[in-house]
């Protein structure tokens, strides 16, 4: 069923976007899926191809709302940090 994509999950209304999650993460229900068949209850899609592997990550995709976290701390070292104010004596 992975194989089977044929929409884009980042403008289908198909495709879940959550309120505190990561805004790459999408997520799909199945509501008639057969377990006993092997059928998803659910489908995760990241658009930035980070996507969770194991609870734990898919956790941390629900909780960070405003960056991938995973890219995170390579986004945060590549900004620019601000310039200091000078500060200048008179004499």
């Amino acid at each position: 069923m992975a194989a089977a994509l044929k929409e884009d999950p980042g403008t289908s209304p198909n495709w879940r976007l959550h309120k505190n999650a990561c805004p790459y993460y999408r997520e799909r229900w199945f509501p008639e899926h057969d377990p006993t068949a092997g059928e998803p209850m659910y489908q995760v899609f990241c658009m930035k191809n980070t996507p969770p592997v194991t609870s734990e990550e898919q956790d941390k995709c629900l909780h960070s709302r405003f960056a991938c976290w995973r890219l995170g701390g390579k986004a945060a070292r590549s900004q620019p940090q601000p310039a200091q104010k000078v500060r200048s004596s008179s004499s």
